[in-house]
């Protein structure tokens, strides 16, 4: 007696075959190198919001190589602490018509976003922005800050017994490394203290001795202020009875004096010019250009033409763009932001108004009130990382 509709086994296993094959033998619509390269032109902000849509995608976001190469590109980013909020933008420094000598722009688009921020962190005591991260401290605590990634990383407490300290975040671009060293700011010494990030193992600080005894220099604004460039920080300070450039190898963790041709300890304010350090005096339209370090050569440049000085004495120089322009802001900011950027070898000038940081519709959306936004931080070529904290 036959069995009606009784399957055999060649017959059960050509139907698994069928059944199976379309999902071995799919692949992903988009190759490999076709995904990095359209993730690579893509903001931040769409690049953290994608790296959870699947697990290749995370993968491909949280390579090295790919955050290296995201990090070519730099903002001019902007902050202010309001309450115990921390209000953030960031927004291109090019100037789309490079060909005009002046320009006026009512409004630019920006990328805007505000979190808590942390007590443990002082906000006037801070670093510059130093390839994508910046550093505050509170007494003895540090805090490294990711703008980018929107996160905070408490440091381990370091163990000194100076009152008063001064301190610097440098990277090492031959390691990929971040270090933040400290020294007392208020007495002679032939020490500091340096902690590495990201180190693969429970960070601690070191003592480093030097053999310069020296005293970081309060300059601009009253604050020892420092610039790293290259893999080398640069800082001023009192040398005996003079003036001099210190400057301390991220890397090697060697302390340098570099002599300055200037005698006075004028106000002097560090920012980079051309990829290389330049000392700006708190008045007047010259700077000091260190040429050449290893030999100690400087140069003197004019910097700001006379027909742009008057527009500039109510702002302030922060920086220069990575295109040359020195870029001036105003130390209160009411409802528009201005900016002023000056290019002092094409004498070009343009100015522009950000909206959406301070105006009418932001102050009413976050309970800003109406006064002036008084401590308000810029700044210029900060480096978009994907760096994890």
């Amino acid at each position: 007696m036959k069995l009606r509709g009784r399957k055999t086994g060649a017959d059960k296993s050509k139907r698994i075959r069928r059944q199976s094959s379309p999902s071995v033998e799919s692949t992903p619509s988009l190759p490999l190198d076709l995904t990095t390269e359209i993730f690579l032109k893509l903001p931040a902000k769409s690049i953290l919001r994608f790296s959870c849509v699947s697990k290749l995608w995370s993968t491909i976001t949280t390579q090295p190589d790919f955050a290296k190469t995201f990090e070519t590109r730099s903002k001019l980013l902007l902050f202010f602490k309001h309450d115990d909020k921390l209000f953030v933008s960031s927004v291109s420094q090019q100037n789309p018509l490079p060909n005009e000598s002046y320009l006026h722009y009512s409004s630019w688009p920006i990328d805007s976003y505000h979190m808590t921020f942390p007590k443990s962190c002082s906000f006037t005591s801070k670093t510059e922005s130093v390839h994508g991260l910046i550093c505050f401290r509170k007494a003895a605590k540090f805090t490294v800050w990711n703008p980018t990634m929107r996160k905070f990383l408490a440091l381990p407490t370091a163990d000194m017994s100076w009152n008063d300290i001064a301190f610097f975040l440098g990277y090492d671009p031959v390691e990929c490394k971040h270090k933040v060293m400290c020294l007392p700011s208020k007495e002679t010494s032939d020490e500091c203290l340096v902690l590495t990030l990201g180190s693969g193992k429970e960070e601690s600080w070191r003592k480093i001795k030097t053999n310069h005894k020296h005293l970081p220099f309060c300059g601009y604004h009253m604050r020892v202020h420092g610039q790293c460039i290259n893999g080398v920080l640069y800082y001023q300070a009192r040398l005996g009875s003079g003036l001099a450039m210190m400057s301390f190898d991220v890397r090697s963790e060697k302390l340098s004096v570099i002599p300055v041709p200037w005698e006075t300890f004028g106000q002097m304010r560090l920012i980079i010019y051309g990829r290389k350090l330049a000392c700006v005096g708190y008045s007047g339209n010259s700077m000091w250009v260190l040429e050449d370090p290893e030999n100690h050569q400087w140069s003197s440049l004019i910097f700001l033409p006379p027909s742009h000085y008057d527009q500039v004495q109510n702002f302030k120089l922060v920086g220069v763009t990575d295109g040359g322009e020195l870029i001036y802001v105003q130390s209160t900011v009411f409802k528009l932001l201005p900016v002023i950027y000056i290019h002092p070898a094409r004498k070009s000038f343009r100015r522009v108004e950000y909206r959406g940081i301070a105006d009418e519709d932001a102050r009413q959306r976050h309970g800003l009130g109406e006064g002036r936004l008084r401590v308000f931080q810029v700044f210029p070529n900060h480096i978009e990382t994907l760096l994890s904290l």
